[in-house]
């Protein structure tokens, strides 16, 4: 009966746990490019910290009306993004961690889902 009662628990604790952490965590994200330059360098870091990670495109580059797939390899409450291009540099901010897709369209705008 108590052994009943320990694996219930822990159950009900792992379902719960699952649940939390997808809402703080998407597992990949689209970033879409709705500008009329050439994306060449992507950069995500948490909010609030005050350096970037990684070019996510390592050589690579997002085309004008191109999109380019990231898997997402922790977990973020919110997140800020920097771009690059040949016009220069944006930032863009507190996207929540449960975002899938962000349509860059210059200026500093954005929109996500």
């Amino acid at each position: 009966m108590v052994r009943r009662s320990y694996l219930k628990f822990f159950l009900a604790l792992a379902v719960f746990t699952v649940f939390s952490l997808t809402a703080l965590t998407a597992e990949a994200l689209t970033v879409i490019n709705r500008t009329s330059s050439t994306i060449t360098g992507l950069y995500i870091s948490a909010t609030g910290t005050p350096d970037w990670e990684e070019n996510i495109l390592a050589g690579q580059t997002i085309a004008p009306g191109g999109q380019f797939n990231i898997e997402i390899r922790g977990t973020y409450d919110k997140f800020d993004m920097r771009i690059e291009s040949p016009d220069g540099e944006e930032e863009y901010a507190a996207f929540p961690g449960t975002t899938t897709v962000i349509e860059i369209l210059g200026d500093g705008k954005s929109s996500h889902r």
